[in-house]
């Protein structure tokens, strides 16, 4: 297979399993939340997801939230429970190999499109797209990916958000890189598309620009310039100051890296955990799981995951224009 693509099927494509020392919120955490069970096949891989909402909530307007990568729906339920708590119905599922759902690994990354894309076709198939009435799809980092590309298979969904999104694989893999001018980068990009394109052939070579064309005023873009992850100038960055896509919201900041939905201290401090964490570990001063139960004991995830008002208003400005 080859030590380029060995060695990125090692860093990446594994299973992410909620491995008990990090918290992640449930229904329970909210006072009121409900949730109910919905599953679907992706492939040949049963992917749990969930139906979340308030008693009273719209029933015309569906909201589809896709995870990113490394965790699974419940890394996110601070947001989730904020839409909840806007008046919308909230779906979504652990992606393949993620979390309670099937799979061995998350199989690539276009994967989460694929599953994306599956998740659409089950709810229109129960015809509960259908009964919606309008379907808004929000999703951050690989799942904002996700989210931008949708209307390349599924054009009757009516808005779009992409939080810290990306334009295609391509270009995660580009922006990963630093560039592919050079041969040995270039090299590494062509293997690495390669398998990707070989996992979800159908999916692989879709891009956002495609879906955006004709369709500008249905997408939301939200980025930090300072975000490492998924670099700005690789996505958003090259979408709003090469393509500008007239109708197209943007929201922008400089200080929020990979999470500009977050408040600036939650950032501030999340990264401050985090940082910590992984110089221990590098360290080898945290190297069982009791070490790293221990260290996030005193974590306060409320804080550290606590939302940004305007940032939301927003988003939820632009769903209901």
């Amino acid at each position: 297979m080859g030590i380029i693509t060995n060695g990125y099927k090692k860093a990446v494509i594994h299973r992410y399993d909620d491995e008990g020392y990090i918290k992640y919120f449930c229904a329970d955490d909210f006072e009121g939340l409900r949730s109910e069970n919905y599953e679907f096949f992706s492939g040949k891989n049963r992917l749990a997801g969930k139906f979340y909402y308030y008693d009273g909530c719209k029933k015309d307007e569906l909201v589809i939230f896709c995870h990113g990568l490394g965790g699974g729906h419940r890394s996110y339920m601070t947001e989730i429970n904020l839409l909840c708590k806007r008046g919308f119905e909230v779906f979504t599922y652990d992606a393949t190999g993620c979390f309670e759902s099937e799979g061995r690994s998350i199989l690539c990354l276009t994967q989460f499109l694929a599953d994306l894309d599956s998740a659409v076709k089950s709810l229109k198939s129960d015809g509960i797209f259908q009964k919606s009435g309008k379907i808004y799809v929000v999703g951050h980092s690989l799942g904002g990916y996700a989210a931008g590309n949708i209307l390349n298979y599924h054009a009757d969904i009516d808005r779009i958000v992409v939080i810290s999104g990306a334009i295609s694989v391509k270009q995660i893999i580009a922006g990963i890189l630093g560039g592919a001018r050079l041969p040995a980068k270039k090299l590494a990009l062509k293997r690495i598309l390669a398998y990707e394109n070989k996992m979800c052939p159908d999916y692989a070579n879709s891009s956002l620009l495609d879906a955006l064309a004709g369709n500008e005023k249905k997408y939301f873009f939200a980025h930090s310039t300072d975000d490492a992850m998924m670099p700005y100038s690789y996505s958003t960055g090259y979408i709003k100051d090469t393509v500008k896509p007239a109708g197209a919201r943007f929201l922008i900041y400089t200080d929020r890296g990979h999470n500009p939905n977050y408040t600036a201290d939650a950032v501030r401090l999340m990264n401050g955990v985090f940082g910590g964490f992984n110089k221990a570990v590098k360290e080898k001063k945290v190297k069982t799981f009791g070490d790293k139960k221990a260290y996030f004991r005193d974590a306060d995830w409320v804080r550290m995951t606590a939302q940004d008002k305007d940032f939301w208003a927003q988003v939820i400005d632009f769903l209901h224009s």
